[in-house]
Parts: structure tokens; sequence; C-alpha cells
């Protein structure tokens, strides 16, 4: 069960940085104690489950990025990777082609 959680403390401070919320808003967001979301952050405690629906609810995220489910089927996107795709869908023809162009070039120098 300890696996489950590898990295909630620092995708949940991720997910919660780029939405733009403080600890502070995120806590009374989702009802908990003011110094819920620093203990959850710095790996001191866990979120209960009820709790981890809550955040994923108000952080726009799924539950299996937030708790790291590599083993599932489905494609696990963090919440920058949704606004790259978002920016990327939003471009002109001619910009998604140059982004494929740099995209395969850096894929291809590793």
């Amino acid at each position: 069960m300890a696996q489950i959680f590898i990295d909630i403390h620092s995708r949940l401070k991720d997910a919660r940085k780029l939405k733009g919320y403080t600890q502070k808003q995120l806590a009374e967001k989702v009802g908990a104690k003011h110094n819920s979301v620093s203990n959850w952050e710095n790996d001191q405690n866990k979120p209960d489950p009820d709790t981890i629906e809550l955040i994923c609810g108000v952080l726009n995220i799924s539950p299996n990025y937030l708790l790291n489910n590599s083993g599932c089927d489905e494609l696990v996107l963090s919440p920058s990777e949704i606004e790259l795709i978002k920016t990327y869908r939003n471009l002109s023809s001619q910009s998604k082609a140059l982004i494929t162009l740099v995209l395969d070039f850096e894929a291809k120098r590793k």
C-alpha cells in the first residue's frame, strides 16, 4: 500500500502550483486543515481516499496521475503536459509541423 503514494507529495505540489493555489487555498477548497497540504507535500502525512478524490476534482487531475499508478493501462498526463497539448492544438498547421520537426530532432539526439 505504501508504494501507491510514492510520488504523491511532489505531484500534488506541482499540480497545486500549476493551478496557482496556495497551500491554504487548496486546504480550504478540499475542507482540510490549513497545514494539511504542507504535510502532504512534505511527505509527512497522506490524504485519505475521500480527500484524494476532492483534490483531484479541485486541481483537475486524475487519481492515476496523483497516485502514480504506472501499472494501469491509461495514459497518465501531468497537468503541464495537458497544458502543452492544449497550446499545441491552437497552433497553425505550419507551427505544428515545426514543433514536430523539433520533437523528432530531440528524440533522435538521445
